[in-house]
């Protein structure tokens, strides 16, 4: 599949990556046609290059049909419509961050990777760098998602794309009120001098913030987002979170396993 357009062409204006996001989508489904059991993923492939680089508004199923490579009629019989098609992709390219949420609310001491071993402890910052590294992961896949939802969010004058993300991100948050509750505050893990509520807004600036930054503001502090670099940064940011929100000992305790030294 082609790819989303680049950082260059966004730096270029909206109509450039208007333009970019046009032509990627036109190249994306080229060859053989596609049968059913491929057309719902043609769709949603198509819809994460469009509507991350265009007014939602914009963007018609019909367009989205042809450069998927797929009937029209498809994308009702899938989604029941624009608004449908644009829910799930949300959700569907989120639902391994909502799970790992999840678990951990419900499993603060065991992450998700540890299912299938002997029940572990987990520490508050391995709790921490384990969602992270999921959300790295998945939006390392489509790094244009986190700027689009940014972008609806902050300005909000498209009522039924607002609305949408409204709902997505009510159970993203609840989930992470799940998680804070049952994994941060165990006993002896959360400082009590910290408030709940800041702690959660300071976790999710950590986590977000490198995906939405101006690529200005990236290039002056020298930072390139790579997969590589997100999974460093996921290590470094979880640390520097523990050390403000944990108890001392909790976290000199995550820092001595990670193989640091407690400075």
């Amino acid at each position: 599949m082609q790819q989303p357009p680049s950082e260059n062409s966004r730096t270029k204006g909206p109509d450039a990556a208007a333009n970019a996001a046009t032509a990627a989508a036109k190249k994306t489904r080229r060859g053989r046609p596609l049968g059913d059991s491929d057309a719902r993923e043609a769709l949603l492939e198509t819809a994460r290059e469009l509507f991350a680089n265009r007014p939602y508004r914009t963007v018609t199923l019909r367009e989205v049909a042809r450069y998927a490579g797929v009937d029209a009629a498809l994308v009702r019989y899938y989604f029941g419509g624009k608004a449908g098609l644009f829910e799930a992709m949300i959700r569907e390219t989120l639902a391994p961050v909502l799970a790992a949420l999840r678990h951990a609310g419900e499993h603060p001491t065991q992450t998700s990777a540890e299912q299938s071993q002997p029940r572990q402890t987990a520490s508050g910052q391995q709790q921490a760098e384990h969602l992270m590294q999921t959300y790295y992961r998945i939006m390392g896949r489509h790094p244009h998602l986190p700027r689009l939802v940014f972008r609806i969010l902050s300005e909000g004058d498209d009522l039924e794309p607002f609305a949408i993300l409204s709902r997505v991100f009510s159970d993203v948050v609840q989930a992470s009120d799940s998680w804070l509750k049952q994994a941060l505050l165990l006993p002896g893990q959360f400082d009590q001098s910290v408030n709940p509520q800041f702690a959660r807004l300071s976790f999710v600036s950590l986590m977000v913030f490198p995906l939405i930054a101006p690529p200005l503001i990236l290039r002056r502090l020298g930072i390139h987002v790579t997969p590589e670099t997100l999974t460093q940064l996921a290590g470094h940011n979880s640390r520097l979170f523990s050390q403000g929100v944990f108890t001392q000992s909790e976290s000199a305790a995550d820092t001595t396993t990670s193989g640091e030294t407690p400075q």
